[in-house]
């Protein structure tokens, strides 16, 4: 049964259905023109004029039913290209709702885990202070990926409230890297600024979490027993300048555009929301900035360099 699915594949049904209506066209018009040539001779064999029968008119029908046709065949087209959307769509959502639900599981099975600690154990006051904190990591990790959602479904609806403040962004972000190596266990976060005023107008929650996926996606791509994310910024006379560097698995160059879609993910293997990046852009699109990736290519790590208008501190 399964060898004959192709049967009833889309493609499959499509191209039929063109190829049953161009025939049924080339059929329905050499019946026709036949048609008109019978009743022309029949005319002339009774020496009638023929000048007002149909060969004018045979044509004009040839035209309007090809022309009828050409419209059926293209939103045949259209409904195909529209219904091949729909599933690629449903199979990005899927993949999502898979992602998503990983990315929830994790912390939630290690909260049970501490609070099975908890009930089990008699722990010393510096070990229980020490689980209360992996269990608040575990509760914000959650909170974020929720709040993430949220925003980012405001922000599609363009119904998200921005509150913009007049920030220095070397001494935000240096401050928010100083305080988050906690989430990062494990890897190197270098951070380096040039002299110059970085004052730029931002959401500092939104941009918590711009930071946040950018060093969470170059350490998650990333198969060095060292990985490493290099924080750099600058100015010029317009903008401030972010580049974050990574070491991981870098990017072909026709995906390099592509990543910043909603729900891609780079390979099959690859298990997340797929909207890390996504939200990335539309955080950068808020703030009427830009953003684009470089990469040399696979295992050659990627560097995001992100452009905010620059404004005057004082």
């Amino acid at each position: 049964m399964m060898k004959y699915r192709w049967i009833v594949h889309p493609l499959f049904v499509f191209i039929l259905s063109l190829i049953a209506l161009g025939a049924s066209l080339y059929l329905y018009i050499s019946s026709y023109i036949g048609v008109n040539r019978s009743f022309t001779k029949f005319v002339e064999s009774r020496n009638l004029d023929a000048s007002g029968f149909l060969d004018k008119e045979t044509w004009v029908m040839v035209l309007i039913m090809s022309v009828l046709v050409g419209l059926i065949i293209a939103g045949l087209a259209l409904i195909f290209v529209y219904y091949q959307k729909m599933i690629q769509l449903y199979r990005l959502q899927q993949n999502f709702i898979s992602g998503f639900t990983h990315e929830l599981k994790t912390p939630i099975a290690s909260l049970r885990l501490f609070i099975d600690t908890f009930a089990r154990h008699d722990l010393a006051e510096v070990d229980r202070l020490k689980v209360i904190d992996y269990m608040r990591r575990d509760t914000d990790r959650m909170s974020d990926n929720v709040n993430q959602i949220l925003n980012l479904a405001k922000m599609e609806e363009k119904q998200y409230q921005s509150e913009l403040l007049l920030t220095q962004l070397d001494l935000f972000s240096k401050e928010w890297i100083e305080n988050s190596e906690d989430l990062f266990d494990g890897s190197e976060i270098s951070f380096s600024s040039e002299s110059g005023e970085y004052g730029v107008w931002l959401d500092p929650k939104l941009f918590e979490m711009l930071l946040s996926n950018l060093i969470t996606n170059g350490l998650y791509y990333n198969h060095s027993t060292s990985k490493k994310i290099q924080i750099h910024l600058k100015a010029d006379n317009q903008n401030v300048v972010i580049r974050v560097k990574d070491n991981g698995v870098g990017l072909e160059q026709n995906e390099l555009k592509k990543v910043f879609r909603k729900f891609y993910q780079v390979g099959k293997s690859a298990k997340g929301s797929g909207l890390g990046l996504y939200f990335v852009h539309h955080i950068v699109k808020l703030h009427l900035g830009s953003i684009r990736v470089e990469s040399s290519g696979k295992d050659m790590g990627c560097t995001f360099i992100v452009k905010l208008p620059k404004r005057n501190l004082k």
